[in-house]
């Protein structure tokens, strides 16, 4: 049990990128992902002079979007921003209350935020997993039904390097995966503008589910992607993995609909049409893509993460 002697606790969550197998990871297909270098933390400060719980949630640049005081014990809301906030951030809590005793005193507990909310990395499963992590539970055991999806993103928000993620029997199998093109320098991300909600992504699968025949040509697809020996060899996965999801679901093509003329692959992320793509030949064509009206591009290696 944690308890009201530690004068100071420090958690911190990943945020999360799914390169392949979207859609079709909630149905038991495997998925490769990585944890980005950009996350959420949590901190945790005895109040020595005060008398309730102080909670502060901060963006990425500092300031606060929202704050609450609760009554050490029984978390009755004393005081918010945002009462429907509060109301949600109680229930999350219980999960804390019940497993250990740092909500039994006046302790301050202060999140902050790595990236823009609207950037689609995670803010709900970073979150998430840090709950989990102060209560000393496992987040895909305790939270991946009710946090809704597959899991992958709880997965990540752990992981210290790529992850082939997969469900099987409802249960969550996480392997370690390894990443060491010769080429990586030439893949990079674009932010595409337009967060989207894993609420709409599920209900869109569910409406259209894959058969055994196409989860088989994701694992397929997985490998082959992990195993690409040059750009060529990506892109060629990553143009065959387009055309299946974009025949099946009915979703035009990322490329297709704006990067009619980049002269590379363009692949689709997460929920098709926003948060961001995965491009190739991102170190030749860095011009076109701000030229474009694309301000937010990573290189591959600065995004992601990966063991050392």
């Amino acid at each position: 049990m944690l308890g009201a002697k530690e004068t100071m606790l420090n958690y911190r969550a990943n945020g999360k990128l799914l390169l392949t197998s979207e859609y079709a990871v909630t149905q038991g297909a495997k998925g490769l992902a990585i944890p980005t270098t950009k996350g959420q933390s949590l901190q945790i400060d005895a109040e020595t002079s005060g008398k309730y719980i102080v909670w502060n949630s901060q963006a990425h640049d500092g300031t606060s979007w929202f704050s609450a005081r609760l009554m050490p014990g029984t978390l009755q809301i004393l005081e918010s921003t945002d009462p429907d906030v509060a109301y949600g951030l109680v229930k999350n809590l219980q999960v804390v209350l019940k497993n250990t005793d740092l909500l039994e005193y006046p302790n301050s507990f202060t999140t902050q935020l790595e990236f823009p909310n609207e950037w689609g990395l995670g803010s709900s499963s970073t979150f998430t997993s840090l709950l989990a992590q102060c209560a000393g539970v496992d987040a895909l055991q305790h939270f991946r039904t009710v946090h809704g999806g597959s899991g992958y993103d709880l997965a990540c928000a752990t992981a210290d390097g790529p992850i082939i993620y997969q469900l099987q029997y409802e249960t969550s199998n996480v392997s370690p995966a390894k990443i060491d093109f010769d080429f990586i320098d030439d893949l990079g991300f674009v932010y595409l503008g337009n967060k989207q909600l894993t609420s709409e992504s599920l209900n869109l699968v569910r409406r259209k589910p894959f058969s055994a025949g196409q989860l088989e040509i994701f694992d397929g697809l997985t490998d082959a992607f992990l195993n690409a020996s040059n750009v060529d060899d990506l892109e060629r996965v990553i143009e065959e993995h387009e055309n299946i999801l974009s025949e099946h679901l009915g979703l035009p093509k990322v490329k297709e609909e704006r990067f009619d003329f980049y002269p590379g692959a363009v692949k689709s992320l997460g929920g098709w049409g926003g948060d961001f793509a995965l491009v190739t030949r991102f170190a030749s064509s860095k011009k076109y893509l701000t030229d474009n009206g694309y301000k937010i591009i990573f290189p591959f290696k600065s995004l992601g993460q990966f063991r050392r």
